[in-house]
């Protein structure tokens, strides 16, 4: 398994342009974050009264 690729370099060099649009279009990364907002929202316990709500994801 290889090493996450942010690690070997700088996020904002390995983020450009090509690899930030191939990674939000991708249909697996999609797939997981929505899947990861799903699980939140049960965590939270939020009233199911068919409101959107928006998740921010702030890593500490």
């Amino acid at each position: 398994m290889s090493s996450r690729s942010e690690l070997q370099v700088r996020p904002e060099i390995f983020y450009s342009d090509t690899e930030a649009r191939r990674y939000v279009s991708s249909s697996w990364i999609i797939e997981i974050q929505a899947k990861l907002s799903e699980r939140a929202s049960l965590l939270l316990v939020l009233p199911d009264n068919g409101v959107s709500r928006l998740f921010i994801d702030i890593e500490i």
